[in-house]
């Protein structure tokens, strides 16, 4: 199950699915904001579930990994390396 969860998280780490949430929202914003003053439809009505799916996407599976494994990505943390 874990796997599965790393699969579709990607490998994120916690910052960068909160910038990805954040770029998507601002287009998301853009994309109403032309659908309002361009084509004359009003889609505000859609969203908040929108933003609402998004926060899903972007941080239950982040949540689920930190708690399962201790790393918001999933993955153990990467010994130091010996610099020369």
């Amino acid at each position: 199950m874990i796997d599965h969860i790393r699969q579709f998280n990607g490998g994120r780490t916690l910052l960068m699915n909160a910038g990805a949430f954040f770029c998507i929202v601002v287009m998301m914003g853009i994309a109403n904001l032309v659908c309002r003053f361009v084509l004359q439809t009003d889609m505000s009505y859609l969203v908040p579930w929108l933003i609402s799916a998004l926060g899903v996407y972007f941080f239950v599976p982040s949540l689920i990994l930190w708690i399962a494994t201790g790393s918001p990505s999933g993955h153990d943390k990467v010994p130091e390396t010996d610099p020369l």
